[in-house]
């Protein structure tokens, strides 16, 4: 019999359930940003962190045995430029982007890795970029370009649905052979190189790397689910302790989200309070 999806807690509640987990080392907090750290907008150039989301990341990311990691679609470049918050590793474009910023660093000044040498998909990518928008001219279509990657949001469109429904029939058209893969969001299509790095693998990096006793992952999409599932693996397998957070940025949780979580917030302002009440907590314990 299938469980029925999470529903919200309070943030006292989620805080209570996840106490226990602080007093743990190496300690490793993840977190994506668009719907997470920053409320959903109708132009994703204009999404800004709340700033209870900057000060929590900012107190954590400056207690010992802490480490702090913002996981987003968007460029590694972007979303710190976005978060301004330093002693963080920015993983950007699911992961395929890796930066750190040092402690007052500027994130005008990062230059990122890149995990993928797809050098043909990535053309590939930008022909599609530039060729799209000729087949659905409407204005609620933004193109945001990621090299070797492309996302085409429709999130202003009328109707969201018929709008997914066109940019997907463009997209294979100009793409019949599906030499990109297709990675559906909520009001978006991104389309990547095939075997291209994702959150999940991402995610999974940071375990290897950090090996925390245990580990905080919050999101709001199904990209997040992949690195919520990577969670699951690990504790099961008895490598590390954690919880995976599915954040409600808009009417619902996607069940595919809410399945794969422990707890779900209500909103992004909800996991920042959830994140702020953690760094206090941290703070108080020494």
């Amino acid at each position: 019999m299938t469980s029925p999806p999470l529903r919200p807690v309070s943030v006292r509640e989620a805080v209570e359930e996840t106490l226990d987990h602080l007093e743990r080392r190496p300690l490793l907090f993840v977190s994506d940003f668009d719907g997470t750290l920053s409320n959903i907008v109708q132009d994703p150039w204009g999404a800004q962190i709340l700033p209870l989301g900057r000060r929590a990341l900012r107190s954590l990311a400056g207690r010992s045995g802490v480490q702090v990691a913002v996981l987003s679609g968007r460029t590694a470049a972007d979303v710190a430029a976005r978060v301004r918050v330093g002693n963080v590793t920015y993983l950007g474009n699911h992961g395929m982007e890796r930066a750190f910023l040092s402690r007052g660093g500027r994130p005008e000044s990062l230059s990122p890795s890149v995990e993928s040498d797809a050098h043909e998909a990535g053309h590939l990518a930008e022909r599609l970029a530039e060729e799209l928008p000729r087949l659905v001219p409407d204005e609620w279509l933004i193109v945001e370009r990621k090299p070797p990657t492309v996302a085409f949001h429709f999130r202003q469109a009328p109707d969201v649905a018929a709008a997914g429904e066109r940019v997907r029939a463009a997209v294979d058209e100009l793409d019949p052979e599906g030499v990109l893969e297709r990675f559906p969001g909520r009001r978006v299509l991104e389309l990547r190189p095939a075997g291209a790095v994702a959150k999940g693998e991402a995610f999974r990096s940071l375990l290897d790397e950090v090996k925390p006793g245990s580990v905080f992952m919050l999101g709001d999409d199904v990209s997040d689910a992949l690195a919520f599932r990577v969670l699951r693996d690990a504790r099961a397998a008895g490598e590390t302790d954690g919880v995976s957070v599915a954040v409600q940025a808009r009417a619902e949780v996607p069940v595919e989200v809410a399945e794969a979580a422990d707890l779900v917030l209500a909103s992004p302002t909800a996991a920042t309070r959830f994140l702020s009440a953690l760094a206090r907590r941290l703070a108080t314990s020494g």
